[in-house]
């Protein structure tokens, strides 16, 4: 129980149960309170909260149910009845008796009320339970008891609901929500939502196995703190120490027959329900599904499956060689076809590769791609290093390659695919790993023109296939351009850059490359797209951009298994459309569906999720809580960077520390920026150096800063920048320098999206010098959710009302700044608290009536000015009161004077 005076654990997630429980046991209508869930779910966890929520109140007595007396009448009893004559131990009266004399006795000693906490009373016998319930029937004890799902209470028990004198709680899994509080508990709050993401997954929201997974995966390194920032620098390992204690001993707990199923559904599974019935029996199966240890799936092969994913690594590992061989051998006599499903193949290559067995090498080639584009590297390692065909080598290789790609280890991707490049006897040979290949050699920074010069050995190698086979040379040589032209369009769209046809104004909706030929794959016309979509971003298009980048992503479609970091490379184009343009909510749709669709590659992709959060936040002015998330996210992409986000996010996290004058983390951040490689994008490489000459100007004063942006967003003089020069102007407006605004206003007619319009607005507003225009400016700059720009246009209109004497009216708009600055610096970006959110501006009929009662008017006077009801000004004076934050006339004057 808590000490004297200290408050109670109260389990993650489970506030509500533990408060309606102490409720119910402290009120005079529940005789019991009965808490029920699967395994871990966190019953025990709750009871212990329960009782000590209840403190002092209370003579606790504690039972457990065991297995081994579940068929003993009164076993768990035993030791409180030791007293009790051998011919009267099937009497209940009898054990009521003594049973009832050592709890008197207890109660006695503490002068308090009897509470009897019976944990796994799932595994009671029928006349123990009778036993608790007849106590708590009559009143001498309350109940606390906690059972698990399946197989459930023992019927007296259950009654005790049935008869509406017993609470009772289902505990459900933990939610995703739940399950990052439970982590920030643990860890500390800096957590990165993918870290909560996956393990959320893994656990299925139990909190044993989270628990299990946690100090398992802090033991081996793979969840570690960088800068203080907790991360999973690689993917878990499900058969860790602790979680092979918790399987363990739940395989004590069954037959031998439930053993084999267990086993064989782990080595096997997905299997068919009717083999592994062949090997055990029927009712084993049935038993297992019901205690919710198997589960079948949803398909018409009745497939099953362990019900928790993360006992499978677990209960392999505790399989020995032979004893696997054995029921593979066992098996396989029943099997009378190959997997059909994915999983159902990897499992079987593992299997296969975990015991010995030689694998038909295009089975193993097979499974190593699945495995990699699942990100299980040691897997796909594995199964491409067991390929003997010297062609099929190359493509098994590429693999190898690829699952250091999925790390951001590009050299070692390099070292492997350049020794292979172009060097096959096949045209899939000599194309195998072709287009990784160029996409590592692009995230090592060669520039476009080199890679497509080297990439001619492919014409080189297909002209030499094509003397070796005549009689297929066309098909070669067209093979080989069209993967030639294919490699192009992927690195002048990974760099953002035009191959020199000029501005590139023409639409590729239909495929066709500006000034140039049709595409001739769907790739192809996915990379065109991509590249379009950077175009008109550096136009100032964000809107075009985004459905460019959509068409992108539909004309990619999904048959890209070399690229299989396509659509996330066309899904961070659409979102820095969205943020460009201040589209918030399309941008957290698109990372949402990303969070939804990729799980299994958060631990690499994921960082990118967190940069573009952190970019959205500094974008509406939150910089506090921008930096936060953008050095979480940092700490992510230092372990993996697949789309190279790592020194544009550093370059925005340096210019929020420097926003809010954290001098020293700027001064790591900026480090940072400076130590790694260029983004890959134009335009990203582009905003980066924006960033940091907006963080320096922060810290040290504007200087020539306003010259550099402008350098910066009009390179070499080029033409049709305006989204580059919009960034420059916002990033200079921003600082202070209200020059920028002028040219803001020329650029408004060729800029899209809420941002640059909201902006621009602003930028019109200064240049009329219009008070009320000031205002309107900033209420679209906070309807835009740019919370920064809102404060700026609200001090400038408090200037212009300052300007024109209008005491009053500049109150309120300084009021308006100070809660646009409050809601910035707030965590969530929500307002700062009740009292705040009333401070709204007064309609143009309050501010007419308010200047009136200044000067002194009555309400009656006031009504006969403006032609109006005295109700009317009753009623507007009494909202401008609850919106100024004031009580009545004096204080409206007061404010008026100062």
């Amino acid at each position: 129980m808590a000490p004297a005076g200290e408050q109670p654990r109260v389990p993650t997630g489970r506030s509500d149960e533990t408060r309606s429980a102490v409720e119910a046991l402290q009120g005079g209508s529940h005789a019991a309170v009965l808490i029920l869930g699967d395994h871990g779910v966190g019953k025990s966890t709750l009871m212990e909260a329960v009782a000590d929520g209840l403190g002092g109140q209370i003579t606790p007595v504690r039972l457990h149910g065991s297995p081994a007396l579940r068929h003993v009448p009164y076993g768990v009893l035993a030791p409180f009845i030791v007293d009790l004559p051998v011919e009267e131990a099937t009497s209940q009266l009898a054990v009521l008796r003594v049973f009832w004399s050592y709890l008197e006795g207890e109660r006695r000693t503490t002068g308090k009320p009897l509470l009897l906490i019976v944990d796994d009373a799932h595994d009671l016998d029928d006349a123990t339970a009778g036993v608790l319930v007849e106590l708590a029937a009559a009143g001498w004890a309350k109940l606390l008891v906690g059972a698990a799902a399946r197989p459930g209470l023992p019927e007296p028990l259950l009654q005790l609901w049935f008869e509406g004198v017993a609470e009772r709680h289902d505990l459900r899994p933990l939610t995703r929500d739940q399950t990052a509080e439970l982590l920030a508990d643990r860890l500390g709050p800096q957590v990165l939502p993918n870290v909560a993401e996956v393990l959320w997954e893994a656990s299925a929201g139990n909190p044993l196995l989270l628990s299990c997974l946690v100090d398992d995966a802090t033991s081996d390194g793979t969840l570690l703190q960088c800068n203080g920032v907790w991360l999973l620098a690689r993917a878990l390992n499900s058969h860790g120490e602790r979680l092979t204690d918790v399987v363990r001993r739940q395989l004590l707990r069954r037959s031998a027959e439930e053993r084999t199923a267990l086993n064989l559904v782990a080595l096997a599974e997905p299997v068919s329900r009717s083999l592994i019935e062949a090997v055990v029996d029927e009712a084993t199966v049935a038993g297992l599904i019901d205690q919710e240890l198997l589960r079948v799936g949803d398909g018409p092969r009745a497939e099953l499956r362990l019900w928790h994913t993360v006992y499978g690594d677990t209960l392999r590992n505790l399989i020995s060689p032979a004893r696997s061989l054995q029921l593979r051998q066992s098996l396989l006599r029943l099997m009378d076809r190959e997997p059909v499903t994915a999983e159902g193949l990897l499992r079987q290559v593992s299997w296969s590769l975990e015991c010995g067995v030689d694998v038909e090498d295009r089975q193993l080639l097979r499974a190593a791609v699945l495995a990699s584009r699942l990100f299980e590297d040691d897997l796909a390692r594995r199964a491409a290093s067991h390929v003997k065909d010297p062609e099929l080598q190359l493509t098994a290789r590429s693999v190898i390659a690829r699952t250091h790609y999925n790390t951001a280890n590009h050299e070692a991707a390099r070292d492997i695919l350049e020794a292979d490049f172009a060097k096959g006897q096949t045209v899939a040979g000599v194309l195998a790993g072709s287009l990784l290949w160029a996409a590592v050699l692009s995230a090592l920074g060669h520039s476009p023109a080199e890679i497509i010069q080297r990439a001619e050995a492919l014409l080189r190698a297909g002209e030499r296939l094509a003397a070796q086979h005549p009689e297929d040379a066309e098909g070669i040589l067209a093979a080989v351009r069209d993967r030639v032209q294919t490699i192009g369009s992927m690195v002048l769209a990974l760099a953002g850059e035009d191959d020199g046809d000029g501005t590139g104004d023409g639409d590729p909706d239909d495929g066709a490359h500006p000034g140039g030929a049709p595409a001739g794959n769907h790739l192809e016309k996915a990379f065109r797209l991509a590249l379009h979509a950077e175009r008109l971003l550096i136009r100032g298009l964000p809107d075009s951009a985004s459905s460019a980048a959509a068409a992108a992503l539909a004309a990619a479609g999904a048959d890209h298994d070399e690229l299989y970091f396509l659509n996330d490379f066309l899904a961070v184009r659409a979102m820095t459309a969205a943020i460009h343009g201040g589209d918030w909510e399309t941008a957290e749709r698109l990372m949402g569906g990303f969070v939804a669709a990729y799980g299994p590659s958060l631990i690499s992709f994921g960082g990118g999720v967190h940069a573009a959060t952190g970019i959205i936040l500094l974008y509406q002015g939150r910089s506090a809580e921008a930096k936060r998330t953008l050095r979480a996210a940092l700490e992510s992409l230092r372990v993996a960077d697949p789309q190279q986000l790592f020194s544009v996010t550093a370059a925005m996290a340096f210019a929020a520390a420097a926003d809010i004058g954290a001098r020293d983390k700027a001064a790591g951040l900026l480090a940072d920026y400076q130590s790694a490689r260029p983004a890959v994008s134009r335009y990203l490489r582009t905003l980066s150096e924006m960033a940091v000459v907006y963080g320096k100007a922060r810290l040290d004063g504007p200087g020539a800063a306003a010259e550099e942006l402008d350098r910066l967003g009009q390179p070499d003089g080029g033409p049709r920048t305006a989204g580059l020069q919009f960034d420059a102007l916002a990033f200079r407006l921003a600082l202070g320098d209200l020059t920028a605004a002028s040219r803001l206003r020329e650029l408004k007619p060729d800029l899209q999206g809420r941002r640059a319009a909201a902006v621009c607005g602003y930028a019109d507003a200064l240049g009329s010098g219009d008070p009320g225009g000031l205002l309107d400016a900033a209420k679209a700059c906070e309807a835009a959710g740019l919370w920064g720009f809102a404060a700026q246009a609200y001090g400038s209109a408090a200037a212009a009302y300052q300007a024109a004497g209008d005491t009053l009216r500049e109150r309120m708009a300084a009021s308006q700044r100070q809660r646009c600055r409050d809601r910035a610096d707030s965590q969530d970006g929500a307002e700062a608290d009740d009292e705040d959110s009333g401070l709204g501006l007064l309609t143009r009929r309050e501010r007419d009536i308010v200047a009136l009662a200044v000067r002194g008017l009555s309400d009656r006077q006031i009504a006969a000015e403006l032609q109006v009801s005295v109700r009317t000004v009753e009623g507007h004076l009494y909202r401008s009161y609850a919106k100024l934050n004031i009580k009545g006339r004096d204080q409206l004057r007061h404010m008026a004077s100062d």
